[in-house]
């Protein structure tokens, strides 16, 4: 679509290109006036509603949305029968468009809110009718429906500065947004997140040494990455446990204590015969404590890498007051760590901070010789407790009481009956006695 500066707010702009290209302006390229066009405020609904007999009301079971409609009444005004013979051809050729893909949908934009176009296609040119007898002005509605009924605002080049940079599409609707990503420099890897899905270009280290695209064809990736250790880590056989008679390196601000073990999945505290986990002596330590473990050491020595750690971090306390904390350390030759990463409990354990950095001293003293990466403590509502709220319970007691028969009930007369003679009689011979 051109440029719509010399257009009037009451023209629309349509192109035959997705990208907007090759299009016409309503007033300036067909001579047609836009009348008043009425936008609607939704797409068209459906209920889903379950009728269910004998009861008050039915079952709601969500709605549904469909497409968008745009009614577009317009009007063109001709003075001689050959105009208006041109002009009826002339929209027949540019609304009519059979030279495409029939699911293909093009862009729309009306000049009284140009930063917003939306994409669909015309479902119905009605036959123009004329305004007056004896002249050759007429008009007509043209419908243009919307699969998608979002409209879009327009494109936007964003400065990648940051390898964890958060960008979030303007607008008042949730849209997955279309990125186009220019790389400035070689690169060999790069990729997108938007919620729980990602976007990866580049190659695959986790399949080795190899590539293998679309069609299958196997490619070696050389010397840019090599693939070093890949570790499910369901085994301990790759792994020293660090203490002070075997391997020992400087934890920061903790102490080693307790035992580690491998499960089927991860390597995590041991147990000890009574299923208690070994985190060590307590009342010990003054710091953190508890087991670490420490992996072979690479086969090659490399000046760049990439590393990826999966950590999990659970309390293990039914009472939630245990701290905890899980860390992951990179070591230099010498044995010093020149990097970390983790999760642990904060404020008395009440939420996590999750951190990445890297350096060459984590003395705790000296924190200048690190470069924090990540230092994230996430959702701030979800750290201080709500006030107490009083709730009413309502409590009903249930009674069994035990009926009896009339069967029963007169059986038990006719005992207490008996039981009266026989009283009578016993006090009757008593008094014969005396």
């Amino acid at each position: 679509m051109a440029n719509n500066d010399n257009y009037d707010v009451n023209t629309f702009d349509f192109a035959f290109d997705e990208n907007g290209n090759d299009g016409f302006n309503s007033q300036d390229d067909l001579g047609i006036f836009l009348n008043h066009v009425s936008k609607p405020l939704a797409p068209s609904i459906t209920e889903s509603f379950q009728d269910v007999p004998k009861r008050y009301g039915g079952v709601y079971l969500g709605t549904d949305y469909g497409e968008k409609e745009f009614d577009i009444p317009i009007t063109c005004f001709c003075t001689t029968r050959d105009e208006y013979n041109e002009r009826i051809k002339t929209l027949t050729n540019v609304l009519v468009n059979t030279s495409s893909d029939a699911d293909t949908e093009y862009p729309l934009r009306f000049n009284d809110d140009p930063d917003v176009t939306y994409y669909g296609h015309f479902t119905s040119i009605p036959t123009p009718t004329f305004i007056n007898e004896g002249v050759q002005d007429f008009q007509t509605t043209l419908v243009f429906m919307l699969a998608d009924p979002r409209g879009f605002l327009p494109q936007k080049e964003i400065k990648i500065t940051d390898n964890d940079q958060q960008i979030i599409p303007e607008g008042n609707t949730e849209v997955d947004p279309i990125i186009h990503i220019i790389p400035k420099t070689d690169l060999y890897y790069v990729g997108y997140e938007t919620n729980d899905d990602y976007v990866a270009v580049g190659y695959n280290v986790d399949d080795g040494d190899t590539t293998t695209d679309s069609d299958g064809n196997v490619t070696v990736m050389g010397q840019s990455q090599t693939q070093q250790v890949d570790d499910p880590c369901n085994s301990l056989a790759t792994w020293i446990q660090c203490g002070e008679d075997t391997q020992a390196f400087p934890i920061y601000k903790g102490e080693l204590d307790g035992k580690s073990a491998a499960t089927g999945t991860s390597i995590m505290v041991a147990k000890d015969k009574d299923d208690h986990y070994e985190w060590g002596s307590r009342g010990k330590h003054k710091n953190f404590y508890g087991p670490a473990v420490m992996h072979n050491g690479l086969p090659k020595i490399t000046p760049y890498w990439k590393v990826s750690v999966r950590l999990h971090h659970v309390k293990r306390m039914k009472n939630e007051r245990a701290m905890g904390k899980i860390e992951a350390y990179l070591l230099d030759n010498n044995g010093n760590v020149c990097g970390r990463m983790g999760i642990e409990d904060y404020s008395m354990g009440r939420y996590p901070r999750a951190f990445i950095q890297l350096g060459n001293n984590f003395d705790s003293s000296n924190s200048d010789s690190y470069l924090t990466l990540l230092f994230d403590e996430g959702n701030g509502q979800e750290k201080h407790n709500g006030k107490p709220k009083h709730v009413k319970v309502a409590y009903t007691k249930t009674v069994t009481v035990k009926k009896k028969t009339a069967k029963k009930k007169k059986t038990a007369e006719k005992k207490k009956t008996a039981e009266k003679k026989k009283t009578a009689e016993k006090k009757k011979t008593t008094k014969k006695k005396k």
